[in-house]
This record gives structure tokens, sequence and C-alpha cells, in this order.
């Protein structure tokens, strides 16, 4: 797949996913972030202005076929991204995603910094 099939694809998985699908929503953020030999998975839920819920889908097959756009979106010579951030606006049937390659830390989800990411992270 290349890069927009592979980004469509990875925006149906999580529209069809069943965590994600518990609740109504209008957007989502999906932050995939990629350290040294790990990687973390952090989805936000959205819904009518509300803050943004924590909630990571469930399936691997999300993972895999993030890893699999780290590879295919990786130029010669140069490191893959660090971070992809992919945000859904449901109501708009709109996806946009962005990529880290320099300050990965910035998106590095903890307790004590979710609720101010899951902001900067909201989809438009």
């Amino acid at each position: 797949m290349n890069r927009d099939e592979l980004l469509g694809e990875i925006a149906r998985l999580i529209v069809v996913d069943p965590k994600v699908g518990e609740r109504p929503w209008d957007g989502y953020a999906l932050i995939a972030w990629y350290g040294e030999g790990i990687s973390r998975f952090n989805g936000f839920r959205y819904d009518k202005g509300q803050p943004g819920e924590a909630l990571t889908p469930s399936g691997v097959e999300i993972e895999n076929r993030l890893e699999e756009l780290r590879r295919v979106t990786q130029k010669p010579g140069e490191s893959p991204w660090r971070v992809c951030i992919m945000r859904i606006n449901r109501e708009a049937a709109e996806v946009a995603i962005d990529f880290e390659y320099e300050e990965p830390g910035k998106w590095y989800v903890t307790p004590d910094s979710a609720a101010e990411i899951a902001e900067r992270v909201r989809p438009c």
C-alpha cells in the first residue's frame, strides 16, 4: 500500500474499532510514538466540544499499518519519523496527518500531560 492507501485504511480501522465505537464521537486523534526499541499508541475521542477522552483502539492491525506507514514514508538516507499524529473529523469526513522528526518528547503522553496533549491534537 502507498501512503494515502495506508492513511485511509488506518482511519477505517479506527472508525470500526469496537472500543472506539462504544460511545458517539465526532472527532478522534491517535498518537503513534516511537522511541529506542519501544512504541506507544495513545488515542483520544472527542464529542460535542467536550475535553478529549483517552481511548486507544484495541486492534494490533492498526499498529501494524502504522509501522508500514512509517516504512513507506521514510525518505532514503533519513531517519523515520518518531511520532505520527492522525486526526479524524467524522462530521467532515476528513483525515489529517502530521509527522514529528525532531522533538518526539512533546508528544509523549503521561498522566500529567494527557489533558494538555489531548487538547493540542484535537481535530478541527
